[in-house]
């Protein structure tokens, strides 16, 4: 049982060398680790880089938001930015009681905006124009087929993409294609039978109801183009104002069709995403859009067609009882007839029947199923027959393969008890770039050998025992630190120094205690079980104070919401635990294995230098 410890210590040292230097860690699904920097730990923001983001908590009854709600909202955010992969966030409650939430994103890739027009494409130096009046530069932008990708390596920042959508929605004019069905007059001869509208007939409409346009050309044959210069991105309303208004003649509008307009804005890759993802609500709801069934006596059919199932003013929606509590899963995927992302969703048994049941009414009613996230309107299908197996999936036109993602975590996550609201957004660079850290890290070994010369050269074994302890504890802790994983911050360092220093102070504690004990005359192997007997209590009062203050630190920053001090806490009070426990048993463990070799016979190994030259031979 002498090598017992040994034994022990040897297969800790082992897993935590492998714990180290395997990056990443993967067991089922459980992962640590990354490819990010040499030992796979987890940087924090003031070392890697990132984004900060602190939200409002606002609460749906209109009253101060709960604890309750407050730990609700943190629990699904932090579970959705694991869930989808956001990068070592941080999410903590701020406040007393917590009203606000803070998110710290370590670096993400670049953004990417991803926009195309329903028809004429602008100039793409217009389009450039634009994108830089908005404050963006070194970007890049390129065409792939109808669509225009801007790639920007930076994140962006805020009120730069709402700028930029706002500029390219707005500043190129459009047209919409405009066609009438001629009235035949009778009496006529063939040639001379048929009537168009002219512009009497159809300028009146359009100052009555206020549209303002910068041209209206009569093409001939009952075909004319309206130019609009301010026609925004999903103005679907001005479309459908412009053709009620002209429906109000006796001639018969047969189509309407704006062209050129910015018809889709997508805006993923780094930080946006992470945004949307969080700030999300997430409430799934279903509705019966119940289609208008007696057309105006004014509107022509071919209109009413049109808008009775999309013009809020004829249809009526009400809920059908599906919420985003009866989803039991969520996922992204394509569908082959769409030829587009969508989200598959499954509902629970309650969720099934319901959805049974609204599709097999809207089936026979003509009427249409309205798909809301958080209020907006996904997609309005309407239904062949009813739907079983409690099986749907959701797409519509500004839903990419990255969006479907970004929702299906949503939906998975559960909805937010509470709306949040962006108040505060910066971007953070690192205080220590990979150059600096390689440079500071290179000063810290090259002081943590200088200590180990020191302990050797005036120690001797003792010293070496020491300095092994020493190597030992640093393996142990990086592997646990990895293991937790603790977050490493600039505070989070310094702690960690510290943490080093008190195993220093632990080893040095022990060493002079057994050089007292042989200087007093006692036998080599009396004075090191003595030695280790009277540097305990110091060792473990100067430690476990040290824990006590880290766990009020630690307290502290929870309570008033100093993320900094909490890693501070968290790692100085992990470090001096570590510390203590391996300064004494460690050294105990290797202490003994030195009793068993032969120099466990030349005492003035253990004694140091100048103490064997005061004393002679003690």
């Amino acid at each position: 049982m002498r090598f017992k410890g040994i034994i022990v210590l040897a297969v800790c040292l082992v897993i935590s060398l492998l714990a180290i230097f395997i990056n990443p860690i993967k067991i089922n699904n459980w992962e640590r680790g990354n490819n990010d920097n040499l030992l796979g730990m987890v940087l924090g923001l003031d070392l890697k880089g990132g984004t900060h983001l602190v939200y409002s908590i606002l609460s749906t009854t209109g009253e101060d938001p709960t604890v309750e709600d407050a730990e609700g909202v943190r629990k699904i955010i932090d579970k959705r930015v694991n869930e989808f992969g956001v990068s070592e966030a941080n999410v903590q409650l701020l406040g007393t009681p917590p009203n606000k939430i803070l998110v710290q994103i370590p670096s993400q890739s670049g953004d990417q905006i991803t926009f195309s027009f329903s028809d004429d494409d602008p100039n793409i130096d217009d389009i450039k124009d634009k994108i830089s009046s908005a404050g963006l530069s070194e970007y890049q932008i390129e065409k792939i087929e109808n669509q225009y990708i801007v790639t920007y390596e930076q994140t962006l920042g805020l009120g730069t993409s709402e700028k930029i959508q706002s500029n390219l929605a707005n500043s190129f004019p459009v047209k919409v294609m405009i066609n009438f069905s001629p009235i035949r007059l009778e009496g006529k001869k063939e040639g001379e039978d048929l009537e168009f509208p002219n512009a009497n007939d159809l300028e009146p409409l359009l100052k009555e109801s206020n549209i303002e346009y910068d041209e209206f050309n009569d093409l001939g044959f009952g075909a004319w183009e309206l130019i609009l210069s301010n026609f925004g991105y999903g103005d679907e309303s001005l479309a459908e104002e412009i053709m009620l208004s002209l429906s109000e003649t006796k001639y018969n509008l047969v189509n309407l069709q704006p062209q050129g307009e910015l018809d889709n804005f997508v805006i993923s890759g780094g930080i946006q995403s992470a945004k949307r993802l969080i700030g999300s609500t997430a409430q799934l709801d279903f509705r019966v859009r119940e289609c208008g069934k007696v057309k105006p006596e004014d509107l022509d059919i071919n209109v009413w067609e049109l808008v009775k199932c999309y013009d809020p003013q004829y249809y009526n929606e009400v809920a059908t009882g599906i919420e985003s509590k009866n989803l039991t899963d969520a996922s992204p995927g394509t569908v082959a007839e769409l030829s587009q992302p969508v989200v598959n969703v499954v509902f629970d048994d309650d969720g099934s029947d319901i959805f049974y049941e609204v599709t097999d009414r809207i089936s026979r009613t003509g009427d249409l199923l309205a798909i809301y996230l958080d209020n907006e309107e996904l997609v309005s299908p309407g239904a062949d027959k009813a739907i079983s197996g409690g099986r749907a999936y959701i797409y519509g036109k500004d839903i990419d393969a990255e969006r479907a993602r970004e929702i299906a975590v949503q939906l998975r996550s559960g909805a937010l008890p509470a709306k949040l609201e962006l108040i505060q957004e910066r971007n953070v660079d690192a205080v220590l770039g990979s150059e600096s850290l390689t440079k500071s890290l290179t000063a810290g070994i090259i002081g943590f050998v200088l200590v180990l010369i020191f302990m050797i050269s005036y120690y001797k074994i003792p010293g070496i025992i020491a300095s092994l302890t020493l190597i030992i504890y640093l393996i142990f802790v990086i592997a646990i630190f990895k293991i937790l994983p603790v977050t490493l911050t600039l505070s989070g360092a310094a702690a960690l120094i510290l943490s080093i220093g008190f195993a220093v102070d632990a080893n040095i504690l022990i060493s002079e205690r057994i050089k007292e004990e042989l200087l007093a005359g006692r036998n080599l192997l009396n004075s090191i079980t003595v030695g280790f007997d009277r540097a305990w209590p110091s060792i473990r009062d100067g430690n476990f104070s040290t824990i006590i203050t880290a766990l009020v630190l630690y307290w502290f920053g929870s309570n008033f919401s100093t993320s900094i001090m909490q890693g501070f806490a968290l790692t100085l009070g992990v470090g001096v635990l570590l510390s203590m426990i391996t300064s004494f048993q460690v050294n105990r463990i290797l202490v003994r294995l030195i009793t068993t070799s032969n120099l466990f016979d030349k005492t003035n190994l253990f004694v140091p230098i100048s103490k064997r030259n005061t004393d002679g031979d003690a």
